[in-house]
């Protein structure tokens, strides 16, 4: 079923991606195109296809996670290095790549929806292909929003000149997004014909988060509870399985990004290289500390588990097998004490001494933080060709930690809350939540949950942005190396100075 919508990106999406962007004023023809169905099939696919390139979710939105307090890039180039130490600028490649990208597919689903209404065609076929579309331009918008903050709302396909202007406030940018769902879900089927094609439910979910990003609490909680209730999605039982080949597209999973190899629609979040898992991303060690021990406890208060200052160098870090050694210890025994952790931690990273692939006791010196990602990496040795694991924008787990979320904030603890937390726990053998917990302590502990749940998912940078915690998090509590974070200007990027340069109309954000 997979390579059903797959066919679509690695062969349709050839013919039509390039022919919408071989025009300068990025229309297409009229007079030779949107006149049958076939045509607007091509456009939507290319529409979905601009989910796929590297910058988004073909590893970019994953190795945001390299920005926050979870990961560390060890490729200086790639300049996640630069924002996340605070030393980027409008001139920072990554900055504008993200930018480009992100309108990019912004471009592409307003030549749908200014073309599709007029189109003498099924009816149900062309409301579907706008619900699509609508979808996806709100997707592309809220990332910038929660990037950039004030961003161009561009929504009609414009000529370059047309789009000289000013930006929007993010109030702006949010209500479009918001009113580009409602409409949606009004035409997406409940159940779409194809795997990995968008439906009602991933419109709900990702308003929802729409919602709760944006402090609308109460609303978030009732999308939620429309899509909980539906009774479609549900909680696969292995951890693991979730982010393997064969879990993909599980009952779990709400929107997906369906990627296959060697077609141009790959991706690279989960390839293996040198024997080590991402050789950019290093999982920092700031992470691995904040998972709790089976006993529901954190590691230093719970007197079965050993400190991590007996395995770790005075900044930190994890020490490497000669190191440990050299002091009487086995590394063998580093890798076990994880075997009282919550589950989800040795399905998430790879530690020092673990078994992998085909080394007895993985070699942690080959990483700087001395920890590697796990979570979708193929398991096969020198993976350099692109990948064809499946990226999840949305899925279950995420909305029942929504809900919980956006419910606690709004009126506090109550069951509902306990219960939808209580699932994602007990299906890694995890204690449940304290009922007598209050609205504060439980707010941190869902904070706690998302993290070890949603780790090296793309999201932990974005929670940190809208929960305003970057700044403790970012330069007290990451273990490893030193972060500066101005809260005047680091809760949203600049815009890049090509824009600027482009366009007089369009003045750079505040304090930049």
């Amino acid at each position: 079923m997979k390579k059903a919508i797959i066919t679509l990106l690695g062969a349709a999406c050839f013919s039509c991606s390039n022919y919408l962007d071989l025009q300068d004023n990025n229309t297409l023809n009229q007079d030779s195109f949107w006149q049958t169905e076939d045509h607007l099939a091509l456009a939507v696919t290319a529409a979905y296809e601009s989910l796929t390139p590297e910058e988004l979710y073909g590893r970019g939105i994953r190795d945001l996670d390299c920005v926050s307090d979870n990961g560390y890039n060890e490729w200086t180039w790639m300049k996640y290095w630069d924002i996340s130490v605070g030393q980027h600028n409008p001139a920072t490649d990554r900055i504008n790549w993200v930018w480009n990208d992100n309108y990019r597919g912004i471009r592409r689903a307003n030549e749908i929806l200014d073309n599709a209404p007029t189109m003498d065609i099924n009816a149900e076929v062309k409301d579907v292909a706008i619900g699509e579309a609508l979808f996806l331009r709100a997707l592309f918008y809220n990332n910038l929003s929660m990037l950039f903050n004030n961003v161009p709302l561009i929504l009609k396909v414009v000529s370059p000149q047309e789009a000289r202007i000013e930006k929007s406030t993010k109030e702006e940018v949010v209500q479009q997004i918001i009113e580009d769902l409602t409409m949606a879900i009004d035409l997406l089927p409940t159940k779409s014909e194809q795997v990995g094609k968008i439906n009602k439910y991933a419109a709900l979910a990702l308003r929802a988060r729409v919602y709760l990003y944006n402090q609308q609490y109460e609303n978030a909680i009732k999308d939620c509870e429309e899509v909980i209730n539906s009774g479609k999605f549900g909680l696969v039982s292995d951890y693991d399985f979730l982010f393997s080949a064969e879990g993909q597209n599980s009952e779990e999973s709400i929107f997906s990004v369906q990627f296959v190899s060697n077609l141009k629609s790959g991706e690279r979040f989960s390839g293996t290289y040198k024997k080590q898992p991402q050789s950019h991303f290093g999982v920092l060690p700031n992470l691995v500390y904040d998972y709790y021990t089976k006993n529901g406890l954190k590691p230093e208060d719970d007197p079965d588990a050993t400190p991590f200052s007996v395995w770790s160098d005075e900044n930190g870090v994890p020490k490497s097998e000669k190191e440990l050694e050299a002091e009487g210890l086995s590394i063998y025994d580093y890798w076990a004490e994880f075997a009282n952790r919550d589950p989800r931690l040795d399905h998430t990273i790879l530690r020092g001494g673990e078994p992998w692939l085909d080394q007895a006791k993985w070699d942690n010196t080959v990483k700087a933080t001395r920890y590697g990602i796990q979570k979708y990496i193929r398991k096969e040795v020198g993976l350099y060709t692109d990948g064809d694991r499946n990226f999840m924008i949305l899925r279950y787990a995420d909305v029942l930690l929504m809900y919980a979320e956006a419910k606690n904030e709004f009126s506090g603890p109550s069951g509902d809350v306990f219960n939808a937390l209580n699932q994602i726990r007990r299906r890694v053998d995890m204690a449940d939540f304290d009922s007598s917990l209050s609205q504060d302590e439980l707010r941190e502990e869902i904070r706690h949950e998302r993290r070890v749940e949603l780790a090296l998912e793309g999201l932990r940078y974005f929670d940190e942005l809208r929960w305003k915690t970057a700044k403790n998090d970012f330069e007290n509590n990451v273990i490893f190396h030193d972060r500066t974070f101005n809260e005047s200007k680091h809760y949203w990027w600049p815009i890049p100075q090509t824009e600027i340069d482009r366009n007089p109309n369009l003045s750079q954000n505040s304090g930049w």
